[in-house]
């Protein structure tokens, strides 16, 4: 077992439910409730779940690469650079839109999470 990787995963695992049960009441159920029209309304809940699917698989790829180590470099590089770029993406919109990173702070887990993996790929233990 791959400590940094394990830990890696069960950040992402919290973020996973701290995406559905902080961010659903918080951003998804206003969105709905908005002024959006329906076809906005749907396009903002197939983002919103993609997320949720893609958090899931991620957290699946990391548990996975923190016990079989023939998987391990392939599924890492994987997600750290997703959530690095999606890291890079909160940086980048926090700063253009808000004029600050801190409205939106889940930049630092997105680069959490690749640190932890990255540092996993740097064990010699497996």
């Amino acid at each position: 077992m791959n400590i940094p990787i394990i830990a890696a995963a069960a950040l992402s695992g919290i973020t996973l439910a701290a995406h559905i049960f902080g961010g659903d009441p918080q951003y998804h159920v206003p969105a709905m409730a908005s002024n959006l029209n329906v076809e906005e309304k749907a396009l903002y809940s197939v983002l919103w779940h993609a997320v949720t699917v893609i958090v899931t698989m991620n957290t699946a790829a990391l548990a996975l690469a923190a016990q079989k180590s023939n998987f391990r470099m392939p599924l890492v590089g994987l997600v750290s650079a997703q959530y690095a770029g999606w890291g890079l993406l909160f940086i980048y919109y926090g700063q253009t839109r808000l004029g600050e990173l801190w409205t939106l702070p889940q930049w630092i887990v997105f680069f959490l999470i690749p640190a932890l993996a990255l540092w996993g790929l740097r064990k010699k233990v497996s």
